[in-house]
C-alpha cells in the first residue's frame, strides 16, 4: 500500500501555485500553471500518493 502525503501550497502569484510536500523524507514540488500544464521540480518520493489543493481541480494522470 502507499503512503498519502498532503501537499500544501507554499506560493501563488496567481498565475501559478507552487505546490511542496512538507514530509522530510519526501519534497516533491511542483508548479501547477492555473493556464494548464504541470512543472515537477522535485519528485520526492516517486511511491507516495500526493493530493491536497485549495479551489483548483486537475484531471489527467500527475504521478510523475
Amino acid at each position: 500500500m502507499y503512503t498519502q502525503h498532503k501537499m500544501v501550497i507554499e506560493a501563488d502569484n496567481g498565475a501559478e501555485v507552487l505546490f511542496v510536500c512538507p514530509h522530510d523524507s519526501c519534497g516533491r514540488r511542483l508548479v501547477l500553471k492555473r493556464s494548464g500544464g504541470l512543472v515537477v521540480l522535485d519528485r520526492g518520493d516517486f511511491f507516495a500518493l500526493h493530493f491536497g489543493g485549495q479551489g483548483l481541480e486537475v484531471s489527467g494522470d500527475i504521478a510523475g
